[in-house]
């Protein structure tokens, strides 16, 4: 599964905050999104959008100033969709302190040239940890929350 994910860092700016001076939250979601969109370009091997963001879960607040890493996996595939978890981590530059700070739960659809539904290659689980996002996955759909 190691093909199957996506990594993307950004300094946050001023330009970026909130009204508290932190990260403002559609940032963040455009980052999540950018972060999933590689993992799944990457397992489908061609274009991929958005389907839904399921959740997106605010730990800590992240200041100006921050790098923030955004770690996306494929854990789950259907026939033409990509259940994606995103890690986001928080960087102190000048310390090198890094805190997780928001997890999030997206869904891909694979696309052909006429942006129709177009099948994914399965995935295949290599390591414990990756067969346990897997399992956590699959739950997540049989109760209905990954539709």
């Amino acid at each position: 599964m190691s093909y199957s994910r996506g990594e993307i860092t950004h300094l946050v700016m001023p330009h970026m905050q909130n009204i508290l001076g932190d990260l403002f939250g559609g940032d963040l979601m455009a980052l999540v999104d950018q972060a999933a969109a590689v993992a799944a370009i990457r397992h489908a091997g061609g274009p991929a959008v958005t389907r839904s963001i399921h959740r997106l879960d605010f730990h800590r607040s992240i200041p100006v100033g921050a790098l923030v890493t955004c770690l996306a996996t494929v854990d789950f595939v259907g026939n033409s969709s990509m259940d994606i978890t995103v890690e986001v981590y928080s960087e102190q530059v000048s310390s090198g302190r890094r805190e997780h700070t928001h997890s999030a739960h997206v869904v891909f659809v694979a696309v052909d040239q006429h942006r129709k539904p177009k099948r994914v290659p399965r995935l295949v689980a290599e390591t414990p940890e990756e067969l346990a996002r897997y399992e956590r996955a699959r739950r997540y759909r049989e109760v209905g929350q990954g539709r």
